[in-house]
């Protein structure tokens, strides 16, 4: 069965371009659904799997409480294109998860910052670094366009438009998007890329044959953990009761989007999600928020 495990994660490396930490976690769902059934010693010749295989699977997953609900039910969309996959190659005579429902669970509403919390965040960093003026550009990018931190450090220089006030974004599963650039975010990239990010390469030309928009001292691409250490640090020196995330800015840009009356299609685009039933996660936050103004605001509340 390894060998279809690999042909699967080719399938979504190339054919369908998936993200690596996609294939990591399809990767994983597989390799676990095989080690199960060499432990119960299910593994039959020829490597044929029933609908008993999967369930006996799901039970043991449930039961043991080895999986939280959400993680369970992503293990099932990973196992049913696992298996799809199979059928479709030929691997296998028929699918054994054709009727096996993906367990529901309560989906947790997504955390935001205040609008207040977000202006004191993105002014703590110091406009006399250049470490300082990237980090206040990110920052920007993040909240005022609703990047994803992948999204904001893969960026190029050439990507984005300051003149049109526009970021070509390469986002999930190499799909591109043009999202619009905020007036405090086209500021603040302005001022780094004229006086933080040539001071951080000091004459020297970006490695290799990107021309990464966000850099280090030494050259390269700004890292996720780089600016995650930064990022920790902003959100103490603002005092925030909240541990700050790159994507608690990214839910604050889409909540603050819809409080204010946004388009939820509008609000889907920029955010780059495939369905929009991910992207209405955010009209219960604006939900609550209103109950909670009528709440303070009526007489009789």
């Amino acid at each position: 069965m390894d060998r279809w495990i690999d042909s699967f994660l080719h399938d979504l490396r190339v054919q369908r371009g998936l993200s690596p930490h996609t294939i990591s976690a399809y990767a994983r769902a597989a390799g676990r659904f095989v080690a199960f059934l060499e432990k119960r010693g299910s593994v039959r010749p020829g490597g044929e799997v029933s609908r008993e295989d999967v369930e006996a699977f799901l039970r043991y997953l449930t039961d043991e409480g080895r999986l939280s609900p959400r993680s369970l039910a992503a293990t099932v969309v990973a196992l049913r294109q696992f298996f799809r996959h199979a059928t479709a190659s030929g691997v296998l005579a028929h699918d054994p998860m054709e009727d096996v429902e993906i367990p529901r669970f309560r989906r947790r509403l997504p955390v935001v910052l205040s609008e207040s919390e977000v202006e004191v965040l993105v002014e703590t960093p110091s406009d006399d670094s250049p470490v300082g003026l990237r980090d206040r550009a990110i920052l920007e990018l993040l909240y005022g366009s609703g990047l994803r931190i992948s999204e904001a450090l893969a960026l190029e220089v050439h990507h984005v438009n300051l003149v049109s006030g526009f970021a070509l974004v390469r986002g999930k599963g190499d799909k591109e998007r043009v999202v619009p650039i905020s007036d405090p975010a086209r500021e603040a990239v302005v001022l780094y890329l004229r006086d933080g990010r040539p001071a951080l390469l000091g004459g020297r030309r970006g490695r290799g044959r990107r021309d990464p928009l966000f850099v280090t001292a030494r050259g390269g691409a700004l890292t996720r953990q780089g600016f995650y250490k930064n990022l920790r640090k902003y959100g103490i020196q603002a005092r925030l009761a909240r541990r700050v995330s790159p994507h608690k800015l990214r839910h604050s840009f889409a909540t603050h989007l819809v409080n204010r009356g946004a388009d939820l299609r509008a609000i889907q685009e920029m955010l780059g999600h495939a369905d929009i039933s991910t992207t209405e996660v955010y009209t219960h936050v604006s939900r609550r928020h209103l109950r909670e103004v009528h709440r303070k605001a009526h007489p009789r509340a």
